[in-house]
């Protein structure tokens, strides 16, 4: 069997993501290079990350990346149509949808920097005056309270398979990640595993989610 038979056989969505794979992951080696090479010239001697603060640096790039991107997609109607509809498809998107997935992106964003600040503020700024904690903390309130908004506004908007979904996934998210949790600080407060800070527990919670969303979201058949 010739490659070429083997490629038909991927669905439009797997040859992107396999191309997407084959240039990111050169380019973010070469990007992480160049970032250790600054480190070692000089730059950001300062700058100290634990490796909680690193996991969520990580995934607030996913998701702001994801988000931008989607937004991106939902700027086009035709392009979006393709995404929703299949790339045989030339029926455009409505602009409910296009508003839709453009929200989707939107919230995903916010989440991406309500991620990354309060690291990013402990490592840029030290000693971390209290008035610029409060400020910031004062900031995350306000993202908080808008990216609710949003996700309510996607709930409301959503039609019931999107709605089965996001409630599967928050209840499968919710059962096992607090199972997970109460092992561990058990497995803790027993001497036997290392403590757990809230923020490693956050950056546990959002991998754990983001993974359930994925898992289901192909089981539902969002996902090819």
């Amino acid at each position: 069997m010739t490659v070429a038979s083997e490629s038909q056989k991927l669905s439009p969505r797997t040859r992107r993501a396999l191309i997407m794979l084959a240039v990111g992951a050169p380019a973010g080696f070469i990007a992480g290079r160049v970032l250790i090479w600054l480190k070692r010239q000089g730059y950001w001697q300062g700058l100290e990350l634990s490796g909680g603060d690193v996991v969520s640096l990580g995934l607030a790039a996913f998701l702001v990346t994801v988000g931008l991107a989607t937004m991106i997609v939902s700027l086009s109607r035709k392009a979006l149509g393709r995404q929703i509809n299949g790339d045989d498809q030339t029926r455009a998107a409505t602009p409910a949808q296009a508003s839709f997935y453009a929200g989707q992106g939107g919230v995903l964003v916010l989440a991406g920097v309500m991620l990354a600040a309060p690291p990013l503020a402990g490592a840029l700024f030290v000693p971390l005056s209290p008035l610029l904690a409060s400020a910031v903390m004062t900031g995350l309130i306000t993202v908080f309270l808008v990216q609710t908004v949003g996700n309510i506004t996607l709930w409301v908007r959503s039609d019931e398979l999107m709605r089965r979904t996001m409630a599967e996934t928050a209840a499968v998210s919710y059962g096992l990640l607090q199972g997970l949790l109460f092992l561990w600080a058990a497995g803790e407060k027993l001497a036997l595993l290392p403590p757990l800070t809230l923020w490693d527990a956050v950056n546990v919670n959002m991998i754990g989610y983001l993974l359930i969303s994925m898992i289901i979201a192909w089981r539902r058949g969002f996902v090819d």
